[in-house]
């Protein structure tokens, strides 16, 4: 699964269209940063993550052919399972978040 992940990000990141890498870099959210907010137990940071995850789960997914979480998911099942990949694997934490979230979310949830 480990691998798996890794080459998602890394194939969705090698896909991803950029403007300019300095540029880009400044205003990406990177993993780490991701994680780091939604480990603390504070309501604001909660709600950032449960949007954060939500905005890439509505905006890069393909309803019904990339991502296909059952029924009864919730946005903190969501964030759960990026969460648990984020802390599983450290190598994950220099991307971009987007990047991330939607690999995780992808082999967590496929559509079968």
């Amino acid at each position: 699964m480990r691998n798996i992940v890794i080459a998602v990000c890394a194939a969705f990141l090698v896909s991803a269209p950029y403007k300019s890498a300095a540029q880009d870099s400044k205003l990406n959210l990177m993993a780490t940063d991701f994680l780091s907010a939604c480990s603390r137990a504070d309501p604001e940071r909660i709600g950032f993550c449960h949007g954060y995850v939500q905005a890439v789960y509505d905006g890069l997914r393909r309803p019904g052919e990339d991502i296909c979480a059952p029924p009864g998911t919730t946005k903190a099942d969501l964030v759960g399972a990026v969460v648990r990949q984020l802390n599983a694997i450290p190598e994950l934490r220099s991307l971009p978040a987007y990047s991330v979230v939607y690999a995780i979310l992808l082999k967590a949830f496929p559509c079968r």
